[in-house]
């Protein structure tokens, strides 16, 4: 690992380096500025009390010194009349006219309650005591610490109400889904949250974790409802940090690190597969495959001997994986932020580059020359937000930035990568023919070969986006009276170049026994050399986006009485000219309109009432049910403000409660789904000769009653916070009744040749809480924090058009929202929105005696004390087979007899605690988070693999693996039914059947993860006061270190079979350096 390190950081960006030497050279710059005059001056407080340790500098300069044990501070290169700015923690910022006299003090104000600190809402900010909706909150400066590439990742570990589902790690195309507060909706295409940024509706992935201030999540309607029919999801609300008035400030990080595979199966080598192959055909009835002698020479060439003579040209112990995966693979971040301005404009500017490399054998990606086959990301972030009081009534903000995506890859997908050049590859097979030739076979597709011939692929994604705010204060006219108009235009496009090659690679007869001498073998030409081929290209998507937000605020306060509300109109409109991967059925623009209003009333500081409403429309609909009203309110109680409870001890205690109804338009229905669909098809002939013309028919009727999904939802929340952070927390309590879900009619009799439309006619009620308990302490200097957070959901389908099934407990009516998601759309693919749950067969026993296997249904009917009949055994059941539970007792094992016992992949349950500590410079903390309540999906190919070319060492586990003695121990309590050569066993584990939906591969996916870990330094403030820097940490950090469950070792739990069939799930560790001036 050390040398994998090494060789990392050696690869250090080049562009990171040209920025690190350019911060370096500013930093000379400052040391070595002129002296214009020293100013003396002193810091106080407002009761004239010194302050130590504050940052004083010159408005927009980095010169930076610090104050005293006694307030005083000493500043060069002063001028008279100079903005001085003031900053400390615990104190608010202050600014001062600079002067040349004995008493020049500064006077600041102490930042009490941090609870009048302002947060994002929709539309607006609002102090946190006055906060009435049911939110959550992380920093950008928490994102930070999450060495990740995608940010949804670190949301489950940091707020409550999230659940994400990291479905792949693959650079440039890692795909992760995200929940608020569980799934709510049986349509697997209406679950995912809105995401805002900036108060537009934006993608999260095109953002980085630098230019972030803060994540907002709305979980309840009274947050949500304001986006009309598109909230009822919840909302990511992302704010980017703005630029202040007063010292110039500069940030630049520079992070080198590396991933792992997060999840390895240790694969049989070739002596364990022989002896498993053998031991598989005897249970068949077959003979064996291997003789003695060599499976003698297998377990040589397995315990790591170099055989000789022709015996190395014979026998082989390959780990097809090892040739697949390198043990680490790069990864850097690189990070400049500059941020400033005067009382007359403000600026921040953010730029980042990310390069994140494949886990692809390098040896074997850089196998031709001049160009490389490997995965690799080159990312490219720019955000720039600028605001200018053009006077004292007017004010203009621009944002504009964008994001490039440059990707490399192979042209041979992963699934063909992952599976036909490891999980399915003979390990008895050699990488290299006798004569140095890469090998490849039928069996054996080699991953030299595979991606040494995969050419490369090229996708350059782009998305620019812009944004123009104009603020009129009217307040000369109407105090507190305010007009805004907001205008944003945001492009998507992705364009794919591809060239392809090939090698040469050759198959021979290894297991020739005729062959004494390398030379007597047959070389069989596989695949033959092409050069590089000339870029094809072609546009795989484009897209833009418009919004346009114009409205009146008033914010006003008098005596006792605090209101603000705001009045506005909004439109938001996709074009769509090109998607990826559509054949463009359903596919067009789509437009929604609202007219939206927000009110919030205070009284006292103790009394808080909110509402808002929307009245929003989209053409998707039919004309005459477009438009639709949601509307939210929410009250609270700042019981800390009342006079008889006000204390010292008690920062903060609120109750608070909301109800409210939010909309969910986006449902995967077709466009314009009232409207009929026509295909071309069936066709007409004519005439002696029958020439036909091609027709055009219906193939899906239309249904007026397909809608947007309603949520109507019911929140009550506490928020305390005793004895200054010695004991904080909040808590959630929540119902939601869904309503409008999209789901096939099933009562419906098809019309003949047309296929009958969905109908918004599902119902589900859902219902969970959130909890988030701290504490802040100290012992001495040493400063310590522990939070917990618990986030429970879960759900129960009141409503949907169903026939009744022929056994009770298969109604999905009073149940849980499952998916039944097939092992093939779990893990064969990409990311298809289904999360599982699913109907299983109960085990109760392996099949142990001959006399009890029913021939048949009326054999098990005549002899109770036989084993039901499993209608997939064609009669003929085998020992160390599956005996499952007959259910409804008709003595038969069929589809009636599998039962909804278990969970989706999505946990309803998840703790996680974070705790850390600060001590002389030193800070660490990490973070522990368990998913609970979840199933997984386990396939049969993890025992023995239904094609016999690979097993893991589970296969050990299963009936007969020994022998197949009915009474041994091993047998009676193996874990896994009996393999058989060439396929799977129809009656516990075939995919055709359905019979490997039983609780031996469907199991409990709970499991403990360490999440992530940092650990840091931070130079003394007084020593970098001297180079003008204001901070110089040194940190590491780490993501998905080590996970803890009842599955295999070697599996990732949150998704078990990602290590065969698709690129792998990862761990990542990185080193950085942060300096700010």
């Amino acid at each position: 690992m050390y040398t994998s390190i090494y060789n990392i950081i050696s690869k250090l960006p080049q562009k990171g380096k040209y920025l690190l030497v350019g911060v370096l050279m500013l930093a000379c710059s400052n040391i070595w500025a002129q002296e214009a005059g020293v100013l003396k001056g002193r810091i106080l407080d407002a009761e004239g009390k010194p302050i130590a340790g504050a940052v004083v500098n010159v408005a927009e300069q980095s010169r930076i010194v610090l104050s005293d044990e006694n307030g005083f501070f000493f500043l060069k290169n002063v001028k008279a009349d100079d903005e001085l700015c003031v900053s400390c923690i615990g104190y608010k910022n202050a600014t001062g006219i600079a002067e040349f006299d004995s008493d020049f003090t500064i006077t600041m104000e102490a930042d009490l309650d941090e609870y009048l600190h302002t947060m994002p809402v929709p539309f607006g900010r609002k102090p946190r005591k006055f906060m009435t909706e049911s939110t959550s909150v992380v920093t950008g400066q928490e994102l930070q610490k999450h060495p990740i590439t995608v940010l949804q990742n670190a949301l489950t570990s940091t707020v409550t109400g999230v659940e994400t589902y990291e479905w792949s790690s693959e650079p440039g195309w890692t795909e992760t889904a995200m929940y608020i507060r569980g799934l709510r909706t049986m349509n697997k295409n209406a679950r995912s949250p809105l995401i805002i940024v900036d108060n537009v509706e934006r993608d999260l992935s095109f953002l980085d974790a630098f230019p972030i201030e803060s994540i907002t999540i709305l979980k309840d309607a009274a947050a949500t409802a304001i986006y009309g029919m598109r909230g009822a999801n919840g909302v990511i609300l992302v704010t980017t940090k703005r630029g202040e008035a007063g010292k110039t400030k500069i940030d630049f990080t520079q992070e080198v690190g590396f991933q792992m595979l997060s999840n390895k199966m240790e694969t049989q080598n070739s002596y364990n597969m022989a002896l498993t192959r053998n031991q598989v055909r005897y249970l068949d009835g077959l003979e064996p495959m291997y003789t003695d002698k060599q499976i003698e020479m297998y377990r040589r060439v397995s315990s790591g001997e170099k055989l000789t003579g022709i015996d190395q040209y014979k026998y082989f112990n390959t780990n097809w994986f090892d040739e697949l995966y390198r043990e680490t693979a790069p990864l850097y971040k690189t990070n400049m932020q500059i941020s400033g301005g005067n009382a007359r404009a403000k600026y921040y500017v953010s730029f980042s580059y990310l390069r994140q490399e494949g886990m692809w054998n390098d040896k074997w990606t850089e196998y031709n020359d001049g160009y490389s086959t490997q995965h690799a990301l080159n990312r490219y972030n720019l955000r720039s937000n600028l605001d200018i009081d053009v006077n004292k009534y007017l004010n203009v903000s621009l944002d504009l930035g964008g994001r490039i995506d440059n990707i490399t890859q192979p042209t041979t997908g992963v699934f063909s990568l992952v599976t036909f050049g490891a999980v399915e590859a003979n390990p008895m097979e050699p990488v290299y023919t006798p004569g140095g030739q890469i090998y490849s076979s039928n069996t054996a597709n080699n991953p030299a070969r595979l991606l040494a011939s995969s050419g490369q692929e090229k996708n350059r994604r782009r998305n620019l986006y812009s944004t123009v705010n104009i603020t009129g204060d009217l307040g000369a006219l109407v105090p507190g009276i305010k007009v805004n108009a907001m205008v944003s235009f945001d492009s998507y496009d992705v364009f794919e170049s591809t060239q392809t090659n090939s090698i040469n690679s050759y198959s021979y007869d290894y297991a020739n026994a005729d062959v004494t001498d390398p030379s007597g073998f047959t070389l069989t030409r596989m695949t033959s050399f092409s050069a590089l081929s000339d870029p094809s290209a072609v546009e795989r998507s484009n897209y833009y986006n418009v919004n346009f937000n114009t409205g009146l605020s008033y914010d006003h306060t008098f005596g006792k009485n605090s209101i603000s509300a705001r009045a506005f109109f909004r439109t938001y409109q996709n074009t769509v000219n090109l998607i990826e991967n559509s054949d463009y059925t359903g596919q067009s623009s789509n437009r929604y309109m609202s007219y939206n209003g927000q009110g919030t009333y205070i009284y006292d500081n103790k009394y808080i009432f909110s509402g808002n409403i929307s009245r929003m429309g989209c053409d998707n609909f039919a004309p005459d049910g477009r438009w639709g009203t949601f509307w939210g309110t929410s009250v609270g109680w700042v019981a800390s403000e009342e006079s008889w409870l006000k204390n010292k001890n008690i920062s903060l205690l609120k109750l608070r409660a909301s109800y409210g109804n939010s909309g969910q338009s986006t449902t995967g229905a077709n466009r314009y789904p009232y409207q009929n669909t026509y295909s071309s098809g069936t066709g007409y002939s004519f005439g002696t000769s029958n020439s036909s013309i091609s027709g055009v028919y219906e193939s899906l009727a239309g249904s007026y009653n397909n809608k947007w999904e309603i949520s109507d939802m019911l929140n009550l929340g506490l928020d305390f916070d005793f004895w200054n952070k010695k004991l904080y927390g909040s808590f959630d309590a929540f119902k939601e009744w869904r309503s409008n879900i999209l789901v096939d009619r099933s009562t419906i009799p098809s019309l003949v040749g047309v296929s009958v439309a969905q109908d918004s006619y599902g119902k589900v009620e859902s219902k969970g809480f959130e909890l988030t308990l701290g504490h802040h302490g100290n012992i001495g200097k040493f400063n310590y924090f522990v939070e917990g957070m618990l986030t429970y959901n879960t759900n129960k389908i009141t409503e949907m058009d169903e026939t009744e099934p022929n056994v009770s407990w298969q109604r999905k009516t009073g149940g849980r929202i499952r998916d039944y998601t097939s092992v093939a759309e779990l893990y064969e693919g990409s990311f298809s929105n289904g999360v599982g749950g699913w109907n299983i067969y109960k085990f109760d026993r392996w099949a142990a005696d001959p006399n009890r296997v029913a021939t048949s249904l009326q054999d098990a009917i005549d002899h109770p004390e036989k084993y039901p009949y499993n209608t997939a055994s064609n009669g003929s059941q085998q020992l160390g087979t599956a005996v499952f539970k007959d259910l409804n007792g008709d003595r038969q094992i069929d589809s009636n007899d599998m039962i909804p016992d278990s969970y989706t992949i999505i946990p309803d349950l998840i703790p996680s605690v974070t705790f850390g500590f600060e001590y002389a410079g030193f800070d660490a903390r990490a973070i522990l988070t368990a998913y609970l309540n979840r199933s997984v999906f386990l396939s049969p190919s993890l025992s023995y693999s239904g094609w016999s070319n690979m097993g893991t060492h589970e296969v050990t586990k299963a009936w007969g693996y020994y022998n197949d003695d009915p009474t041994d121990p091993r047998n009676i309590n193996a874990k896994y039914p009996r393999p058989t050569y060439g396929g799977f066993n129809s009656i516990d584990s075939d995919r055709s059947t359905g019979t490997y939906q039983n609780d031996i591969w469907i199991v409990n996916g709970d499991y403990l993860s360490l999440r992530n870990i940092e650990i840091g330094y931070s130079l003394p403030k007084k020593l970098i006061a001297k180079a003008n820097l204001t901070k110089c940490r040194f940190y590491f950090s780490g993501y998905n270190l080590c996970n803890w469950s009842h599955l295999p070792k070697g599996l990732d739990p949150e998704k078990p079979m990602s290590y065969c069939w698709w690129y792998p799930k990862t761990r990542s560790f990185s080193f950085g350096v942060n300096i700010s001036f």
